[in-house]
């Protein structure tokens, strides 16, 4: 490694933290938790169902909490306030932060966009409008939950160790990633949309092509029943319910044109902002999409569909993975749009 790249590198790595104690500090301090599914019903297994399930990180908080002595002993005389559990959880989400932006260099180039790195941070942008500002600074019901941001890193490693075909590593991830969020099928989703091929109109022959790939689908498939099943079982007991009936989304959304106040938002008028408007770029800029984002359109398609079914719309956090398909159509616009300059200023 030449001195210049051991220096882009450790830059990068420096802002990629810098960046993810920097969100991760005002995401806390403008969010706050909803009793039934807060971060301590959770830890303690008494969180309602459709909450429960979801438990990676209090796990992991739960098992880093005897380190919180040694954190108080060390680090409490450079923080503001007490170094609790909750500090742990910080620690988490600027973890699962800095995986997401090393991933997504990486998740970019197996799918055709080559740019430097640093356009990886770019995800902040809807990140940080939908999780923060919309979501607590300016207006919006300001919820937390501990499965949010890590899901948006499980689907980007996921995707990219899926692409890359290291199964042991794979599967590692994506079972870690069905103990955070039941939307981690969206990894497999994905990872076929984008490695299907269709070369033969022969369905015996779609077959054979895609035999490898139909077989990681169908074990990913089984882990997933599994997993949802399993974590059924174990919580059959706690409050509520797996699947929770949404709120009206069109009652939210008609209350845009009445000036009404909602429980997701004070001015419904904000949530028309959603990602800061960056759907306008690969909506506009859809010539310069190339062949595997356009499949990824049709997996946030999806996306979006299964969230009118079962997701309270009106809250921006719910859009989870949708961010990482978002910025990537978003970063293959750019990356076309300058070659294209390039090729314009070159002739």
């Amino acid at each position: 490694m030449t001195k210049e790249k051991y220096l882009n590198k450790t830059l990068f790595v420096t802002l990629a933290i810098a960046c993810s104690t920097i969100f991760t500090y005002y995401y806390f301090l403008y969010t706050n938790v909803y009793p039934p599914g807060s971060f301590t019903a959770i830890s303690e297994h008494t969180a309602h169902k459709v909450f429960q399930t979801r438990l990676l990180v209090t796990t992991l908080a739960n098992f880093l909490e005897p380190i919180l002595p040694i954190l108080i002993e060390l680090f409490q005389w450079a923080v503001p306030y007490p170094i609790d559990y909750e500090v742990i959880l910080q620690l988490l989400n600027i973890f699962f932060l800095f995986v997401l932006l090393v991933s997504l260099p990486r998740l970019l180039s197996n799918i055709e966009i080559f740019l430097h790195p640093a356009f990886s941070f770019i995800i902040f942008i809807p990140v940080s409008w939908n999780f923060i500002f919309l979501n607590g600074l300016i207006d919006g019901a300001g919820l937390y939950y501990p499965y949010d941001i890590p899901s948006l890193s499980f689907f980007t490693l996921g995707l990219l160790l899926f692409l890359e075909k290291k199964w042991r590593w794979f599967y590692v991830v994506f079972i870690l990633a069905l103990l955070n969020r039941e939307s981690a099928c969206f990894i497999s989703i994905a990872g076929f949309a984008l490695s299907v091929v269709f070369t033969n109109p022969s369905f015996k022959n779609w077959i054979k092509e895609n035999k490898d790939l139909i077989f990681h689908i169908s074990i990913q498939l089984i882990l997933w029943i599994t997993s949802r099943v399993c974590l059924s079982i174990k919580f059959k007991g706690n409050p509520g319910v797996f699947l929770e009936q949404p709120h009206s989304m069109i009652e939210f959304l008609s209350k845009i044109f009445t000036g009404e106040s909602h429980w997701a938002m004070q001015n419904p008028l904000w949530f028309l902002t959603l990602f800061f408007g960056l759907w306008v770029l690969p909506v506009f800029g859809f010539k310069y999409l190339n062949n595997p984002s356009k499949r990824l359109i049709i997996v946030g398609a999806i996306y979006f569909f299964t969230l009118t079914l079962r997701s309270n719309m009106m809250e921006t956090r719910v859009y989870n993975e949708l961010n990482v398909i978002l910025t990537i159509l978003v970063i293959c616009v750019l990356h076309n749009l300058i070659n294209r300059t390039k090729s314009v200023v070159n002739t």
